[in-house]
């Protein structure tokens, strides 16, 4: 008796330390919502279908504000700087401007969606120059040119996403490579929406209507890929905007489970994951994208709330 006595001590301490190790898991990887900006409408400062943020070196946030065909940039802080932009397709005007990233001396690259190109802008909106054209071909784009990503040597990833590929460009535009074609099979994409870099450069794509994420080589050769459709750990319903934190940590938009799933570099999945519904949203949210600042803190741009979120960084 006395045996049993001391094995359910022990089976009793087991489940009570895996209880505290789980409760602290779980506190290590608590949100909050910082802030939150903006509204509906076409003032400075409010939006309609915000899509894509990136940040310059000062941690000025610049975002395409689609339906508005403009670019506007803020503070850290939230607080409105100035814009760009009006509907067209001239020099420095856009139809419906989604991807966007600034390069290492704070140059803006747009994707100009609906026109088929990429438009480089001074950190103020100054034009610069743009490429691109409507077809398949190297350098050309469909009418659904998407995400854009710009590594440590300033060279430039274009994901088109009806093209069904990654394009890669110097920083005036030169082509260098591509790699995709439609399809399921690995280094194939159906429907490719934003791209993120690693520390070591490797490309992670959001392969969205195959339900995974895909990562390459800075040249594009096939390294690994995950997820699968479903809403359980680790699967995706639409995989869409993503980035990676300084710890190598992915971050994945998934709108169709309203959340911001967490992975480590190799794909395995980080509980619990971000969802804003939780932390201040609403059910009339529209995730889109994603991207981490300096200080890993995470900022989700709300499509259906017309705002930026921003919350607390995964301890």
């Amino acid at each position: 008796m006395a045996f049993l006595y001391i094995l359910d001590f022990f089976t009793a301490m087991l489940i009570v330390s895996a209880a505290i190790a789980t409760s602290s898991e779980s506190n290590d990887h608590v949100h909050s919502l910082i802030e939150k900006w903006g509204s509906k409408g076409s003032a400075d400062g409010e939006f309609v279908t915000p899509h894509s943020l990136a940040f310059d070196s000062f941690g000025n946030a610049y975002i395409t504000d689609t339906d508005n065909q403009r670019v506007q940039k803020f503070s850290s802080d939230g607080k409105f700087i100035t814009k760009w932009g009006s509907k067209g397709s001239a020099d420095g005007q856009f139809l419906n401007p989604e991807g966007i990233d600034i390069d290492s001396k704070g140059y803006v690259y747009v994707a100009d969606t609906a026109n088929s190109r990429i438009q480089k802008f001074s950190p103020d909106g100054k034009f610069i120059t743009k490429w691109g054209s409507e077809g398949s071909g190297e350098g050309e784009f469909s009418s659904h040119v998407h995400g854009i990503t710009i590594d440590s040597f300033d060279k430039v990833y274009v994901t088109d996403r009806f093209n069904y590929n990654i394009q890669k460009f110097s920083s005036e535009g030169n082509f260098i490579t591509k790699w995709g074609s439609k399809g399921s099979d690995e280094g194939q994409f159906n429907e490719p929406h934003s791209s993120a870099l690693d520390s070591s450069g490797n490309v992670y794509v959001s392969d969205t209507k195959n339900y995974r994420i895909q990562k390459f080589s800075p040249d594009g050769k096939f390294i690994m890929k995950w997820g699968t459709k479903g809403s359980g750990d680790g699967q995706f319903m639409l995989p869409l905007g993503l980035d990676i934190d300084s710890s190598n940590r992915v971050y994945v938009i998934d709108q169709g489970k309203s959340s911001v799933e967490i992975f480590t570099s190799n794909g395995t999945y980080i509980r619990p994951e971000l969802k804003p519904a939780t932390y201040g949203a609403t059910n009339s949210s529209v995730l889109e994208d994603v991207e981490l600042d300096q200080y890993d803190r995470i900022y989700i741009t709300d499509r259906g709330e017309q705002n930026i979120k921003i919350y607390t960084s995964v301890k």
